[in-house]
């Protein structure tokens, strides 16, 4: 491992990665960290020490976007929800709000200044956001209120595309966004299982797949709850907990979601 290989993250988290894609024996991090420093002696290159990054417990009430301050829960998730999908499901609705705050808590997380004098970007580069929010999407910011997704204690990448729209009986149709190869199906998979989506390092360990929104919106229609959305792309065993709470609770219970009607799809991500 080079010191260019290395810079992507801090030193601990290449660990991680170097564990969970099964390569063994994992050296511990003094020992990447002294191959770091050697490669970088070998390549004359400055030795690139990363900033450590402590886990939100809480989200900002306002964030910094290129249109302004917006508050997070009342303006941007909600406008964010209308720019992504405006006529999803309302499961799907939920689905996407938890996805796309993680995301952005996640990225602010990783650059200290995005989201406080970085401004936060509109469009497909980032996420879009609307110039409004419907009444739907209101509500379904309000229902996931401060929800986000983990994995090991900590947030996932969430990435998240428009994906291809799916047939009623469940295939996929015309992939008019060229999104549909970045989308994972994560179904029942756990732990190392989990598929890793293409748009971030494959061996990133905050990378836990990434969702279809029109998926989620035919999932959602078909008895899926918000949950069990999430679940699918983004695998069994993520982590979906309140910020602010120190025992996490689920958003069905802390919602009162309906229970999944239909779940053994088979045809679903085949």
């Amino acid at each position: 491992m080079t010191a260019k290989a290395l810079k992507w993250g801090e030193v601990s988290a290449v660990a991680e990665a170097l564990k969970w894609r099964k390569w063994l024996p994992v050296p511990p991090p003094d020992v990447l960290w002294e191959r770091k420093r050697e490669m970088a002696r070998r390549l004359r290159e400055p030795v690139w020490v990363p900033v450590a990054h402590v886990e939100l417990e809480e989200a900002p009430e306002r964030i910094l976007t290129v249109e302004g301050w917006l508050s997070l829960e009342d303006e941007y998730l909600p406008r964010v929800c209308a720019g992504e999908h405006l006529r999803a499901h309302p499961e799907a609705k939920a689905a996407i709000v938890i996805a796309a705050r993680t995301f952005v808590l996640r990225a602010m997380r990783d650059h200290p200044t995005l989201g406080r004098t970085t401004p936060i970007k509109n469009g497909d580069v980032f996420q879009a956001f609307s110039r409004g929010a419907s009444e739907e999407c209101v509500a379904a910011t309000a229902r996931t209120r401060g929800f986000v997704m983990r994995y090991g204690g900590k947030l996932i990448l969430a990435n998240h595309v428009a994906g291809a729209p799916w047939r009623e009986d469940g295939s996929r149709g015309l992939d008019a966004s060229g999104t549909e190869n970045y989308v994972t199906y994560n179904h029942g998979r756990r732990g190392a299982d989990v598929i890793p989506t293409r748009l971030a390092l494959t061996s990133h360990p905050g990378n836990r797949g990434c969702l279809s929104q029109n998926g989620a919106h035919w999932l959602g229609g078909h008895g899926f709850d918000c949950e069990g959305i999430l679940r699918f792309f983004y695998g069994e065993d993520v982590e979906i907990v309140q910020l602010g709470l120190r025992h996490g609770r689920s958003v069905a219970g802390f919602i009162g979601l309906a229970a999944l009607g239909v779940f053994g799809l088979a045809m679903v991500g085949r």
